[in-house]
């Protein structure tokens, strides 16, 4: 038999075995999750499983995406989700789900860890699903909520979640994945965005309220969205945001500088059983807003505004450190993990006792503030 005829029957049998879509399914034949909610009974422990499912019979013209919610509970993460099947017609479909809501009692129990790997280990469940805690009672009371500009609240969640780090600076956006991996990282602690529901035109809608802040698997914390902004500056995590300073160095802001652009590189020191980390934060800005009577164009004005931007940022970041020093005893800022990267022989010397040595470590903030473009145009 020649190569040529051989070669022919081996691609025909291998265009049969590619043909056709072996697992496709009808819409008509699947329930679309766009988020969840994980809660936990205090009571019986058992999970609390929410879940909130695009409603594929809202046909009506202009009417828009519309969403219902589904609810049932269980011993176990699966055995929750895959009670839900009793009040559905079809199975759900994780491909398109983009937030898990973490309950307040989930976080405090000390079991995020085993919802995390249930969602990962699913192999419709994307890894970038955006990880969220709820400040309210329960996750579920979010899922509650429509939200402002879309009526899908998780599709509302997720926006706020890709935009804040560029545009308002008060949340950190973790994906299923991050979060994970953090948890189980060597010396560096778990952060997580936190959201809740605030009164808007007398109506409830959901908000970003600032950061998580975890200890292991536990949540042992949280900071207000401002403290939050200084954390991300600490981690460099800020890629925009509000800056509002006084232009004559009193406590009533005048200016308002829009960030542009923002590093901070890490680095550290270890001498005499004394640890000591310095970080050094460059951060360009625009000046948007200026209710000063100063001349803006003015070298010297400008330079006592970047003066007066960079100490705040200097002694905001510093105060925002000691705080989680001090009240949490929690690494969020991944010491333990840079030291651990670069010399593995001194964290091996730390590990043990890290928990005494965070909160002694002394935080040497340097920041830099540049003012790149004033907004105003010289008088011609």
């Amino acid at each position: 038999m020649s190569k040529k005829i051989v070669c022919l029957m081996m691609s025909l049998v291998l265009l049969f075995s590619l043909s056709g879509c072996w697992s496709y399914r009808g819409l008509n034949e699947i329930t679309i999750v766009a988020a969840v909610g994980i809660d936990l009974d205090p009571a019986t422990q058992e999970y609390l499983f929410s879940c909130e499912v695009i409603d594929l019979t809202a046909t009506e013209k202009g009417a828009g995406t519309k969403a219902k919610l589904v609810e049932s509970r269980g011993k176990t993460v699966m055995d929750a989700v895959r009670n839900a099947k009793k009040r559905l017609l079809n199975k759900l479909y994780w491909g398109n789900n983009e937030i898990l809501i973490i309950g307040n009692e989930v976080a405090k129990s000390g079991k995020l860890d085993n919802v995390l790997v249930w969602f990962l280990s699913d192999e419709e469940c994307r890894e970038t699903v955006g990880v969220i805690v709820s400040e309210e009672r329960t996750a579920k009371d979010i899922l509650t909520l429509y939200g402002l500009d879309n009526s899908v609240v998780a599709y509302e969640i997720k926006k706020i979640l890709d935009d804040d780090q560029s545009t308002v600076g008060s949340i950190e956006s973790v994906p299923l994945y991050r979060a994970f991996s953090t948890l189980k990282s060597e010396g560096h602690s778990l952060t997580l965005p936190v959201f809740h529901n605030v009164e808007n035109d007398e109506e409830m809608v959901v908000e970003a309220d600032g950061e998580a802040v975890f200890k292991g698997n536990k949540m042992v914390g949280r900071l207000a969205p401002e403290d939050s902004k200084y954390y991300l500056f600490a981690v460099d995590g800020l890629h925009g945001g509000i800056l509002t300073v006084s232009s004559m160095g009193l406590n009533s802001p005048d200016i308002s500088l829009e960030i542009s652009k923002s590093t901070t590189k890490a680095s550290y020191s270890y001498s005499g059983g004394k640890l000591k980390v310095t970080l050094q934060i460059e951060t360009e800005a625009f000046v948007d807003e200026s209710e000063a009577d100063t001349d803006m164009l003015d070298e010297k004005t400008t330079g006592k505004i970047e003066q007066e931007a960079q100490k705040m940022v200097k002694e905001r970041t510093e105060d925002v450190i000691r705080k989680v020093q001090r009240e949490y005893n929690s690494d969020i800022f991944g010491f333990g993990e840079m030291i651990y990267k670069k010399d593995l022989k001194l964290w091996k010397q730390l590990e043990p006792q890290w928990d005494k040595i965070f909160p002694t470590i002394q935080v040497d903030v340097q920041s830099q503030v540049k003012i790149v473009n004033t907004a105003f145009l010289k008088h011609s």
